[in-house]
């Protein structure tokens, strides 16, 4: 076999490996933009665009908001499953008594489960812009 042929199977393992790479890595994260500011354990997160990612471990994640290489806030989170899918991604608030607000949950479209940040039982929901 010519230098040339295994040059062409290696050229097609690794776009392989780098389309299924992307794919496994594109599950683990997601832009998200915040309309307006909100809380999330004790940090301010200002409007804007983010990257969440996450490290699960079972239903456990640990969560990270970043702008560009800037990590903003890491949070501990958990993975819920709902009984529908959602078409939109949005964003689950709770109303502070210092009229401030929390994230209390991270909705992606396409997806049952939900990312969610302390006890999330109440909440007013606002649709947050994605990807």
């Amino acid at each position: 076999m010519s230098a040339r042929k295994h040059v062409g199977k290696l050229g097609i393992v690794f776009v392989t490996m780098l389309v299924l790479g992307s794919s496994l890595y594109a599950k683990d994260s997601q832009t998200m933009t915040l309309s307006s500011p909100a809380m999330l354990g004790s940090t301010k997160v200002e409007p804007g665009s983010y990257k969440v990612t996450w490290q699960t471990a079972g239903s456990d994640s640990t969560v990270t908001f970043k702008q560009g290489k800037k990590v903003v806030v890491t949070a501990p989170g958990k993975w819920v499953k709902r009984d529908a899918k959602y078409s939109n991604d949005g964003v689950v608030y709770s109303d502070n008594p210092d009229g401030s607000r929390s994230i209390q949950e991270i909705r992606f479209a396409g997806s049952d489960q939900v990312l969610v940040f302390g006890d999330s039982s109440t909440g007013t929901e606002s649709t947050a812009g994605g990807h």
